[in-house]
């Protein structure tokens, strides 16, 4: 049985190997259930006799019938200290576990000590480190100092006493370590025991112990045996965990696709002239000198994503149900919000069977994340100094501050590189960006860009300053370059698309992507019918680039990128149903460093049925996206309406009004600010107002002639600008 398999008791197990301890049993179930009562905690010890070879068996058995928390294994041969560990892990009950050695050196009254002191912190593991009160300095006590500072300098800890066996830690967390150590083949494997932790990422708190003279038995190391003992670790041993434990866990926990999901004799060749197959190994070789973080481990998750994009729904569902339980593991153990969290709903990470069992965790608000970025909801184990800080503009006005790190931002530009190519586009074809190419950069990154985009063979065209006085100049840029991609802001492309139609000209890229900004229905029409080619549409954010994309027979449906994001649409608490709009929640599997679970973006969208799509993906699929839920109008009589629904309205109209923007401070009423078009009246205007009315009912509308409805600094214009702070679910 997995700790993922295993559902455990509140409270602790205490494992106690013993091998010929006859003197001190009593004494130390006595000393235990008197501690573990005054602090009104559950328990049960486990006793593993090592095949004692006195009367300890028959003292076991005895109190076992006399105290129903005693458990008992026997081995029928001596295992040792460390296999008696495991058998006792293995058996445990409780979600806490302690380790004891039997001699009562280790105080048993330190037991309780130790686990509300590891309760009330942010760690998973509390050690024992040997107090110097009563502390003899002999023989052992040299030895085991200089172990401690050889085992400190080869793996780079800090510990005062690491091969302390007295230990209070979470079960499955334990249970892990020791497994990690059993596959070593040491003599002496109970010397890893922090080593292990630590390279499982696992924070380790020491706190000082008494350490007693031995009350009963013989220790092993005594005489000769105390001599082979340390020659076999430091000639041994040592050499042994240098190898085994040469890296930490980081990298098997940093993996997009585990290798048993990949062919076996998988190729990463891809469809491209061997001339621009060596251009695009060059462009992975010197990212450095053309990415900020970015680096060569993205080739390999590019590949990757190629392989993967063609899984089948069951492959992909046990990919991310393993990510998801991995992100969910290093979350509980590293990330304090997190770990207060689950606790407040007695959620943990060992009780998820499936992807539905996500819905088990409290939803993460953007204020969520406002207020405990610094530092709660940072990973006790991320290089902060290494993060990439991520800022949004504010659909509301408010700034929106996260962090990514390396391995997130490589998995985004492998999976960008990879959704380029659903529009055709191969690496080496010319490319053009209507986007903000250099806002926000410094002058370093600023050089990177420009060589990056020489690779790329991609032009800029800065969306916030296209305009009708230098248009034209835009549009010969486009023809001149004449590139197999354009993508860009929809507000952007739509506002090229409609020059283009009132001049009847014409110029022809050989797809567009449309991304940033929502792409009505009518926008769309225009694009690929004046641009004679057709539209993808990419639905992302800046908290996690692309989420979901189309594909060639896309039209409103997106494909998620289930390999790096759970993408749920929540309605009353509830699954969307098809054809229902609901709340987007986005769970990031690659951000360890500063994990979003169940985070609310803000958007609503359209649940759509998973069939098959023709492009032969399996990946799952999400409907059009209907905008903010900040961009929810709220009407009269509980009316409510995405921000979508006027977009769709007022295309009928464009004659009338040009341009359009929503205001709303208030349920029930909003104003309408417009600029005339080519058609306005009054009468016109009073009919739309009167069609408008058939679906906002008695809604108070004010509405306000400008001259102009300016766009973002980002290149954005924002069809609804409503102040009214409600939330979703509770619509």
């Amino acid at each position: 049985m997995t700790d993922m398999d295993r559902s455990y008791k509140e409270s602790l197990s205490i494992v106690v190997p013993c091998f010929n301890e006859e003197g001190a049993l009593r004494t130390l179930e006595k000393r235990i259930r008197t501690a573990m009562v005054k602090h009104n905690l559950n328990y049960e010890i486990i006793f593993i006799d090592d095949a004692s070879k006195d009367t300890s068996s028959e003292i076991l058995r005895d109190l076992v019938s006399s105290n129903p928390s005693v458990k008992l294994i026997e081995n029928p041969s001596n295992g040792g200290i460390f296999y008696c560990w495991t058998l006792g892990v293995a058996s445990a009950q409780y979600e806490y576990v302690c380790l004891i050695d039997c001699d009562l050196q280790n105080p048993p009254e330190d037991i309780p000590r130790m686990y509300n002191a590891m309760r009330n912190s942010n760690y998973s593991v509390v050690q024992g480190v040997r107090s110097d009160f009563e502390l003899k300095k002999g023989l052992r006590f040299f030895y085991s100092r200089t172990l401690n500072l050889i085992l400190n300098i080869l793996f780079q800890d800090f510990a005062r006493d690491n091969k302390s066996g007295f230990i209070v830690a979470r079960t499955d967390i334990l249970e892990n370590a020791l497994s990690q150590i059993k596959s070593g083949n040491f003599r002496f494997p109970q010397t890893f025991i922090r080593i292990a932790l630590i390279r499982e990422n696992i924070s380790v708190l020491e706190t000082e112990t008494l350490f007693m003279p031995r009350k009963s038995g013989e220790s092993f190391l005594k005489g000769w045996s105390s001599v082979r003992a340390i020659f076999e670790i430091f000639v041994h041993d040592l050499p042994l965990g240098i190898k085994h434990f040469k890296r930490s866990n980081y990298s098997k926990r940093l993996t997009l696709i585990p290798e048993e999901f990949l062919s076996k004799n998988k190729s990463d060749t891809i469809d491209l002239p061997i001339h621009r197959r060596l251009l695009l190994e060059l462009y992975f070789v010197t990212m450095p000198l053309h990415k900020w973080i970015i680096r060569r481990n993205s080739r390999t998750y590019y590949f990757q994503l190629l392989e993967s994009q063609f899984f089948t729904r069951e492959q992909i569902e046990e990919l991310q149900l393993g990510r998801l339980k991995n992100l969910l593991d290093q979350t509980y153990r590293n990330v304090p919000f997190y770990r207060k969290r689950f606790q407040e709903v007695n959620f943990h990470p060992s009780s998820i069977k499936n992807l539905n069992d996500l819905g088990k965790l409290q939803l993460l608000s953007k204020e969520d994340v406002r207020q405990n970025l610094y530092f709660d909801l940072f990973s006790e184990k991320s290089k902060k100094r290494k993060l990439l800080k991520v800022s949004t503009s504010g659909s509301t006005g408010q700034p929106f501050v996260v962090y990514a790190d390396k391995f997130q931002l490589e998995v985004r530009f492998a999976t960008t590189l990879r959704q380029l190519s659903w529009t055709g586009w191969r690496f080496g074809d010319r490319q053009l960006r209507l986007w903000h190419q250099r806002i926000g950069m410094t002058k370093v990154q600023i050089i990177k860009e420009h060589l990056d985009a020489i690779f790329m063979r991609r032009k800029f065209i800065p969306a916030f300053e296209i305009s009708e006085s230098n248009v034209n100049k835009f549009i010969k840029t486009i023809e001149d370059s004449k590139p197999v991609l354009m993508d860009g802001y929809a507000e952007s492309l739509n506002f090229l698309a409609n020059y283009l139609k009132d001049r009847h000209l014409k110029t022809k890229p050989g797809a567009v992507m449309s991304s940033a900004q929502i792409l009505p229905a009518q926008s769309r029409q225009i694009i690929e019918s004046t641009l004679g080619t057709k539209v993808f549409d990419k639905y992302g954010s800046r908290e996690f680039s692309g989420i979901a994309y189309e594909c060639e027979h896309g039209d409103g449906i997106h494909h998620v990128m289930d390999e790096s994001y759970i993408v749920e649409i929540l309605v009353d608490g509830r699954e969307a149903l098809p054809g229902e709009i609901g709340e987007i929640l986005i769970t990031d599997l690659n951000n360890f460093s500063v994990p979003l679970i169940r985070y609310r973006i803000g958007d609503l969208a359209e649940c759509v049925a998973q069939d098959a799509c023709k492009c032969g993906r399996n990946l799952s699929k999400i409907g059009k996206i209907q905008g903010r839920t900040q961009a929810i109008v709220y009407c009269s009589g509980g009316i409510w309406m995405p921000g979508t629904f006027f977009a769709h309205f007022f295309k009928d109209y464009d004659s009338i009004i040009s341009q359009f923007q929503i205001y709303q401070e208030t349920r029930g009423m909003f104003i309408l600010r417009f600029i005339r078009g080519v058609d306005f009246t009054e009468n016109a205007m009073e009919t739309m107002m009167a069609s408008l009315r058939k679906y906002v009912g008695e809604t108070k509308i004010d509405l306000m002639e400008v001259k102009e409805i300016p766009l973002l600094i980002t290149g954005k214009r924002s069809p609804v600008v409503s102040m009214i702070n409600e939330d979703f679910q509770n619509i």
